[in-house]
């Protein structure tokens, strides 16, 4: 027993080296069991081996080094299953992933990369991506092996016109019929699609669908009349006077219009009934000659008709055209049997008929042919000149006075050929 200031004390120097040992005995298992706690176990996983690495490292890169185990460019590692002061017994893991060559096949046009990892990593190192509507031939999530080919198959775009609207569908190959399918498109009975449905899409086509319905009408519809114009030889040249006056008729129609989209497309006449036919307007112009000049025929055969106002009285027709002269050895025969001689014309006699009776006056009224005899065959009748009469002169000179102009032929008789 120690005394201290009057009391006693149970602790010596024996005991206090015991607790002094103690303490330090406490000191240096904890010490122990500190390094023990701080170091743990990770696996490598690299170039096909396992890599055992004890460790108090908590950077994966400096447990690498540990294993002796460097990564390149285009490696990667997955450390997914990396905790530090975990065991390597429950699944403690570093997973080295060296690149390899790997070919992109992206709807023929290719890429070669080189990577490690996953699907996912080669499309992102060649800037790729695939779309949910593209297809490919592995999952994004597959790991790369080895001269591994990735091929794309990219879905193209086609646009659907309907209903006035437009729509989209991503496919990658089908018929019209598969994309209406796709966008729950239904046709009605009529309705129409371009192209048609069996028809195999590519990139660019465009479908439209075309709503189509029939419908029945009824229309009254104005019939227009005609203008018909005549010529009469008791109507002077250069005047005119309506014969009858025009009235337009009516008619009930029956259509079947082909609506489109709401438009009429295309109408079909069924059925039509005239209500009130048109009258056509008859307009007479005159052929009639105004004689300005009075003087003799220049005709040799005498007129055996009557005339007023320098017109023969008994007209069957009035042809107007140009005439040319004509003059030949006195004696000579004409196509028709009958001498050249003045008073007998040619003619085309598919027009005027040999032995039709005549009387030619010029359309300016000034000179007078007169009485004459369809006896000849022009030669206009062929070549296409556009003469309608030749008339016959005694001399040359007559002829070439008389030159070409344009006449009234007022038809007196018909003959028989």
């Amino acid at each position: 027993m120690v005394k201290t200031e009057g009391k006693y004390s149970a602790f010596t120097p024996a005991s206090g080296r015991i607790l002094a040992m103690l303490f330090l005995a406490i000191f240096v298992v904890g010490t122990i069991l500190a390094s023990a706690m701080s170091t743990y176990t990770v696996n490598v996983e690299a170039d096909g081996a396992v890599i055992k690495v004890t460790t108090s490292e908590q950077s994966a890169q400096k447990i690498l080094d540990q294993a002796g185990v460097t990564l390149g460019e285009k490696d990667s590692l997955d450390s997914s299953n990396f905790f530090v002061g975990k065991s390597a017994r429950k699944g403690n893991k570093l997973i080295v992933k060296r690149a390899i060559p790997i070919t992109i096949d992206d709807g023929g046009e290719i890429y070669e990369v080189m990577i490690a990892g996953t699907v996912s990593d080669a499309l992102a190192e060649a800037g790729l991506k695939c779309r949910p509507a593209d297809k490919m031939n592995y999952k994004e999530t597959d790991p790369l092996v080895a001269d591994m080919t990735i091929k794309i198959t990219r879905a193209f775009t086609v646009d659907v016109y309907v209903d006035g609207k437009q729509l989209e569908a991503e496919f990658l190959s089908g018929t019209v019929s598969d994309v209406l399918s796709k966008l729950g498109i239904k046709l009605g009975a009529e309705d129409e699609v371009s192209p048609s449905m069996n028809t195999e899409l590519k990139a660019g086509n465009s479908i439209n669908v075309y709503r189509v319905t029939y419908e029945e009408r009824t229309a009254v519809e104005t019939i227009r009349y005609e203008t018909i114009y005549k010529t009469s030889a008791d109507v002077y040249k250069g005047e005119t006077k309506v014969e009858q006056e025009g009235k337009n008729g009516s008619k009930t129609v029956v259509y079947r219009d082909k609506v489109v989209n709401g438009k009429v497309a295309k109408s079909t006449k069924l059925s039509e009934k005239v209500d009130s036919a048109a009258v056509n307007k008859i307009v007479v112009s005159g052929t009639k000659v105004k004689m300005l000049v009075t003087g003799s025929q220049l005709s040799a055969i005498p007129m055996p008709y009557p005339l007023k106002d320098g017109i023969p009285t008994n007209v069957i027709t009035t042809i107007v055209g140009y005439s040319t002269a004509y003059y030949s050895t006195p004696g000579k025969g004409t196509a028709s049997g009958r001498l050249a001689q003045s008073g007998h014309v040619a003619v085309d006699p598919r027009q005027i008929p040999y032995g039709s009776e005549l009387y030619v006056v010029t359309t300016d009224g000034k000179y007078t042919y007169g009485y004459c005899i369809a006896a000849d065959t022009g030669g206009f009748a062929y070549n296409g000149s556009g003469i309608t009469i030749d008339l016959y002169f005694d001399t040359y000179n007559e002829c070439i006075q008389w030159g070409s102009r344009e006449v009234a032929i007022y038809v007196l008789k018909w003959g028989n050929g």
